[in-house]
């Protein structure tokens, strides 16, 4: 069996942890997450996003302002 290092483990984050990351409440980090350019990942009824795919999407929309 092949051990990864920690490293090598793609973090997601559901809608509690984008609400939190955000600021905002769960009814707005799910729609936030339902929106066109939104990188979300659908794991049956969750709503999941890789870390790194959030971070990027969240630099992008703040050098938008």
């Amino acid at each position: 069996m092949l051990q990864k290092k920690n490293n090598d483990l793609i973090i997601f984050y559901g809608t509690k942890e984008v609400a939190q990351c955000l600021g905002c409440s769960l009814p707005t980090a799910r729609e936030i997450m339902q929106s066109y350019d939104f990188p979300l990942i659908r794991a049956g009824k969750n709503f999941k996003v890789a870390k790194p795919a959030f971070e990027k999407w969240a630099m992008e929309r703040r050098d938008r302002r």
